[in-house]
Order: C-alpha cells, then sequence, then structure tokens
C-alpha cells in the first residue's frame, strides 16, 4: 500500500515523468474512481455466488499481476513520456482487480465478523495496517532517495508485487461458510442457476433505485460521501502543490510517506476512543472538520512557511484517510442487510459518483483556475457533508448495540 500510496508517491511519479495536475487527476480517477463506478457490476455478479472465498483471491493475484506489469513497463521505457500511460493501464486493472476482489472481502466481513466485534475489528485492522505501512513507508523513501528516477520506482512495484503475492496466504486460510438456507438467495432465486449469472448484474442494476429510494441510511451515507469526495480525491493535490513550490525530491516524497502513515498511526488510536462515544458517525464527522481545515492551511502555508513545515500537514491528511476508511467501511457494512451486503457495496460505490469524476474534474480546474479555488471548494463541501452525516441512524448505534 506504501509502495503505491495515492496521495504522494503515484502523483510523483507522474509528475516526474513529465505529467501535470490532470495527469494526476486521471491516475487519482483510475485508482479511487473507477472501482467505486464498477462495483455494483460486480456486485451483481457476486451477489449470486454462494462462495466468496475464490473470487478475493482472484481479485487479489489480479492485482499481483498488474504490479509486476507496472514495475516491467517502467523498466522497458525507462525515463520516457511513455511511462504514464504504461501506469495508468496497470493501476486501472489493478484498480478494477481491486474493486472485484472488494466487494468480495465486504461480504466475508460480514460473514467472519460478529456484529459485537466490529469496532474492535476495524479499529484493530486499521492500526495493524498502519503499523506495517510505517515500516515499509522508511523503505519507501530509503529505494527513492537512494536510486535515480525511475529505478526506485521499479523497486516499489516490483516489491509491492512480491510482497502482495506472499499476503494472499492469510486470504487462503480463512474457512469461508456457505449458507444453503432457502434464504440465501442473491436477489432473486432464479440467479442461482449458473445459466443465470449475467442476469445478476442486470438485476444488481435495477435494485439500485429501490434501495437508495427506501434505505434512509443509504441515502445519507450517499450524499456524504458524495460531498466528501472533493476533498478526499483532492489530498493528491497536495503534492502537486510542493512539487510546484517547493524543490521537491524523491526523498522529499518519501518524507511525506513516511509522516502520512504516522498520521494515520497516531488518529487510528483517537477513533478507538471516538468510536465508544459516538460510534462510527463520529469518526466521519471529525473526518469531514479536519479535511475543511486542511485544504485552507496548505494554501497558507505553502505561501508563508519552508519545506519542513508543509510536510507536517501529512499528519493531518494521515489522519483524514485513517477516518474515512474505518468510518465509510464500517458504516457500510452495518447498514446493509445480512443476505445482500454484496449489493448494497456495489450500489454505494455506482451512486459514489462524486469520487469517481471529482478527480479529473479537480485536475482540470487547478490547470484553469489554480489550487486556491479548488481547495477552498473542497473545504466547503467537506463542511456540507456534515448535514447528511448526522442524519446517519436514528441514535447512537452503539448505545443500542454495545460492545
Amino acid at each position: 500500500m506504501s509502495f503505491t500510496e495515492v496521495n504522494t508517491v503515484m502523483p510523483a511519479l507522474v509528475l516526474g515523468a513529465g505529467g501535470g495536475e490532470f495527469a494526476v487527476g486521471v491516475l487519482t480517477g483510475i485508482m479511487i474512481g473507477l472501482p467505486l463506478v464498477s462495483q455494483l457490476v460486480f456486485a451483481g455478479f457476486l451477489q449470486t455466488r454462494r462462495r466468496k472465498k475464490p473470487f478475493l483471491l482472484l481479485g487479489i493475484n489480479l492485482r499481483v499481476v498488474a504490479l509486476a506489469a507496472a514495475a516491467g513497463g517502467i523498466w522497458l521505457f525507462g525515463t520516457d513520456s511513455a511511462i504514464i500511460p504504461v501506469v495508468f493501464t496497470a493501476m486501472a486493472v489493478f484498480a478494477l482487480s481491486g474493486a472485484f476482489a472488494g466487494v468480495s472481502y465486504t461480504e466475508l466481513v460480514g460473514k467472519l465478523v460478529e456484529t459485537a466485534r466490529r469496532r474492535k475489528f476495524f479499529v484493530g485492522r486499521q492500526v495493524a495496517t498502519t503499523l506495517g505501512l510505517l515500516v515499509s513507508a522508511v523503505a519507501t523513501r530509503l529505494f527513492l532517495g537512494a536510486t535515480e528516477f525511475p529505478q526506485g520506482y521499479i523497486l516499489l512495484f516490483g516489491l509491492a508485487s512480491t510482497f502482495l503475492l506472499i499476503g494472499t496466504t492469510g486470504f487462503w486460510m480463512l474457512r469461508e461458510p456457505v449458507d444453503n438456507s432457502a434464504e440465501y438467495t442473491g436477489i432473486d432465486a432464479q440467479r442461482e442457476r449458473p445459466e443465470r449469472h449475467g442476469a445478476g448484474v442486470l438485476a444488481a442494476i435495477q435494485e439500485m433505485p429501490g434501495i437508495v429510494g427506501k434505505d434512509g441510511n443509504m441515502r445519507a451515507l450517499i450524499l456524504a460521501a458524495n460531498l466528501a469526495a472533493p476533498g478526499f480525491t483532492a489530498i493528491p493535490l497536495l503534492t502537486a502543490l510542493a512539487h510546484k513550490t517547493y524543490l521537491l525530491d524523491t526523498t522529499g516524497v518519501g518524507t511525506f510517506v513516511m509522516v502520512q502513515i504516522a498520521g494515520m498511526l497516531g488518529a487510528s488510536f483517537l477513533w478507538t476512543r471516538l468510536i465508544k462515544r459516538g460510534g462510527f458517525r463520529l469518526v466521519l464527522r471529525v473526518e469531514l472538520v479536519l479535511m475543511a481545515l486542511l485544504f485552507p492551511l496548505a494554501l497558507v502555508v505553502s505561501k508563508w512557511a519552508p519545506l519542513s513545515i508543509y510536510t507536517l500537514l501529512y499528519l493531518l491528511a494521515g489522519s483524514v484517510i485513517s477516518a474515512h476508511k474505518i468510518g465509510m467501511e464500517a458504516v457500510l457494512v452495518q447498514i446493509s442487510p445480512d443476505n445482500s451486503r454484496a449489493l448494497y457495496a456495489g450500489v454505494f460505490g455506482a451512486a459514489n459518483i462524486g469520487a469517481a469524476l471529482m478527480p479529473l474534474v479537480t485536475g482540470l480546474l487547478v490547470g484553469k483556475l489554480g489550487f486556491g479555488i479548488v481547495f477552498l471548494g473542497a473545504a466547503a463541501a467537506a463542511l456540507l457533508a456534515l448535514v447528511p452525516v448526522r442524519k446517519l441512524w436514528c441514535g447512537d448505534w452503539f448505545r443500542d448495540h454495545p460492545s
């Protein structure tokens, strides 16, 4: 994850290869937006499968191949501008396979983690992941600082592919319970027949308006996610602003990764306390406030302060990313019915148009209007997102479900 970090490492690669802010926006759209818009199709396909683990493993191993292809492509093309389309293509495969695996993963979490244990699971997973990220962030800084462009990125992608392959061991060891009851019929009992798998995708698309229309929690979460999207997808532009304002080298990019992950780790312990007080909804509210502060601060600091002070902003960015990863996924798992969790994940992704399109829009607007208007607009949208977040649930979920 830190070797292909979407907010620091990947924008620096594109900028180093000669791309601009719009290219950074395209890459962010591929890595963040493309998985979301494809989830509904994948959900329709996977909803009718009783076993999700084989498809989870397929998606992860496709990501292994994509990372290896990125390393090979950069090695073949060297410092040529052809690096950019190679990376875009590899990351498109990486993102789509991740979305395919992600739908299965959401379903498996719902099956394997009991409701009373989910708070500890989501926070504990985030802490463990962030500790691993912190170690690998040190390696990222070392590799990028000790090698010429783009050799460091070849090494990063190659190691990411290798470690991800090793990491699949844990998923192979999962023992997935298979529900053979009459209740588990996917979207439609007819779609359990293999010859009707294609109908599952069409049915998932047809189900989307009904789910959004009937479920107030789903509507609130979708609206909040779309309003938060300008800010969350603009975080990679912090690196673009630093590249434009300061003499940013590859060592500086590695430092950004380290500081951001340190912010993620420190914030994870804060979220543990906040979840006990107000559930995952409170985590989302704090995320939005921090996001609204991040971008105005970036504009001020980039004008008046040295790079060492600007780097500290990645502590705040890491906190926002950590809250988003914990809050959005956890809320989605909580509000989705047990037998329709894959479908809900797909509907949420497809309805999250903001995250899909906003990277392209912000990348284009920065080139036309500058960082100021884009960053202040993102901050304002984050504050507006507080309104639908307040409507999630009709009370404190954890007051009714203590754990």
